[in-house]
């Protein structure tokens, strides 16, 4: 099958392994099974989670005796916050540098004030995210073009995550910071699962905020479980718990229309497959080689 993209590369998420937030998620998998297990499903590169090393010349040897390179970083971040910007700031730069010097083109970042994840001033998991008010969004705004602004400095783009369970994952909200924000400095991570989680359309998001896109993590949901989710009001560290997540082609997505969008737009960059799952029960390797499959046969890639 020919391809339907031009130099569109697919990457795996570390969390298809080992979970970040909620650490005993994976935690008996160390990163050499991670990245051997990226490595022999057919990837060709991978996003940066915790069990990485730190030193640039270490991980490149590593990445590149499989095949692989790294794709981007996350970083959250806490613009609202006025006392506490200069720390995250400089905590943003240095995360830059380093994806810098291990040839990324991108870094994510994602607000974490008012969050029902990673706000730390407050939990929130029972309240939900809390929305921004007009100086707020004015805050956030100005932190992202800073952020984005350091990043071209370095040659490379902001992406920002729309996510779930924060102050920015609905397509109003996207619409609102697309318009706030410069055009040159802040650009989108758009995750399949997160907006159908929300209840976006997808194709739309995907069409309409095209010329912002530069990143995508692909990500499925289990509809059943996406339904007792919103009946029982559960978190997002919760969904994850219960298997809301899982691989391309394992769920209710639509990625044959994704991708139609996506190859008619010429999108060019990374596809990254993600899903938050208990590696004790979604045995990792054989979900992400599912999901390579999948995908190479929807697109050719």
């Amino acid at each position: 099958m020919s391809s339907l993209f031009y130099n569109v590369r697919i990457g795996a998420h570390p969390i298809c392994w080992t979970n970040d937030d909620m650490r005993d998620l994976g935690d008996f998998i160390g990163f050499e099974q991670l990245v051997d297990e990226a490595a022999l499903a057919g990837y060709a590169g991978v996003e940066l989670g915790r069990k990485f090393p730190r030193d640039p010349e270490v991980l490149k040897r590593a990445l590149g005796e499989r095949g692989l390179v790294l794709t981007s970083g996350w970083s959250d971040v806490l613009t609202i916050d006025k006392a506490r910007w200069p720390e995250y700031l400089e905590a943003f730069k240095k995360h830059a540098r380093f994806l810098r010097d291990m040839g990324c083109r991108h870094v994510v970042a994602c607000e974490g004030g008012n969050s029902t994840c990673w706000d730390p001033r407050q939990d929130r998991r029972k309240l939900g995210p809390k929305k921004l008010d007009g100086a707020e969004w004015k805050l956030l705004a100005a932190g992202l073009d800073q952020c984005g602004a350091y990043a071209r400095e370095l040659g490379m783009e902001l992406v920002y995550h729309v996510h779930t369970g924060t102050v920015v994952e609905s397509y109003e909200e996207t619409e609102r910071l697309l318009s706030l924000t410069g055009a040159d400095k802040v650009f989108l991570l758009a995750d399949t699962g997160h907006l159908r989680y929300c209840g976006v359309d997808i194709p739309k998001f995907y069409a309409d905020f095209f010329e912002r896109i530069r990143y995508v993590h692909l990500k499925d949901i289990r509809e059943d479980v996406l339904k007792t989710v919103k009946e029982f009001g559960l978190d997002f560290n919760s969904s994850v718990r219960v298997g809301v997540f899982t691989v391309p082609g394992d769920g209710c997505v639509d990625f044959p229309a994704v991708f139609k969008v996506l190859a008619a737009k010429g999108y060019q960059g990374w596809m990254v497959v993600e899903a938050e799952q208990n590696a004790l029960h979604a045995n990792p390797l054989a979900y992400v080689t599912k999901a390579r499959q999948y995908i190479r046969a929807q697109t050719g890639l």
